[in-house]
């Protein structure tokens, strides 16, 4: 390499480093993990192609990552990618970026949570992903919902309704608080759903930390029906809601 492309490299790096759309273009973004592997495992990579609605994405989960008290709802269907961006990608950046910073990821059951643990561990293992962030897993680390990086950042994956006693974080992501219809429905699991994160998530919350919320609607009272105002119409944009918090919502 000479010296003119080792200098580009450098500035691509710096440039990834600084842009979370541009770090996402940059590195291996990993599919669905294998059923049952360990977490050695290589998962396999889907195309990192961005469509407008991912760069739409993530440059509002960076704005929310940056921002102290930052609020953000992705309320979009299955199959629009949104979790491998907001959840796995992002949290990867901001872990790398942002060196002695904690994340908790919770979803509906510890199943799905391990799912995304495993893949933002095998992206944060990825050579290219280490040559941007500079830092990678720590290998004393060895669970896939809890692992810290080398850069003293750690990383803890849960189920919603299975209590993370113990532990604080910076930023919190919540991917698919309720698992399908039938929960939905359910009277009981949607009162325990939102008292988790009231009772539970946001206890866990640093003063300041911010907190991103990335779902499928199901009833207009399920967690993000909860925190929006009666009057939302399902506009995106800036919206004051129920705790007193403007939350940017992409709908």
């Amino acid at each position: 390499m000479t010296p003119s492309q080792a200098a580009e490299v450098l500035l691509q790096r710096r440039d990834a480093r600084r842009d979370l759309s541009t770090f996402a273009a940059r590195v291996p973004v990993p599919g669905s993990p294998i059923e049952d592997a360990d977490e050695t495992a290589r998962i396999p990579m889907i195309e990192t192609q961005q469509a407008g609605h991912h760069k739409l994405i993530l440059a509002a989960v960076q704005q929310c990552m940056e921002t102290r008290h930052g609020r953000l709802m992705i309320l979009a269907p299955p199959g629009s990618a949104k979790s491998t961006y907001a959840t796995v990608v992002a949290p990867s950046w901001y872990l790398g970026t942002h060196p002695n910073s904690k994340v908790i990821l919770a979803s509906y059951g510890d199943e799905l949570a391990r799912k995304h643990g495993r893949r933002t561990r095998q992206l944060l293992r990825a050579d290219e992903t280490q040559g941007i962030l500079q830092c990678s897993v720590d290998p004393e680390s060895r669970a896939v919902d809890s692992f810290a990086l080398t850069n003293g950042s750690e990383y803890i994956a849960c189920g919603i309704l299975g209590g993370i006693t113990g532990n604080r974080a910076h930023g919190i992501v919540i991917d698919d608080p309720i698992k399908g219809r039938a929960e939905a429905d359910s009277d009981t699991i949607r009162e325990r759903t939102y008292s988790a994160y009231q009772d539970d998530l946001m206890t866990r919350l640093i003063p300041g930390g911010w907190i991103g919320i990335i779902q499928t609607r199901w009833p207009e009272d399920d967690l993000a029906g909860r925190l929006l105002p009666k009057e939302y119409a399902g506009q995106s944009g800036l919206v004051k809601c129920t705790d007193g918090r403007d939350w940017e919502i992409i709908n």
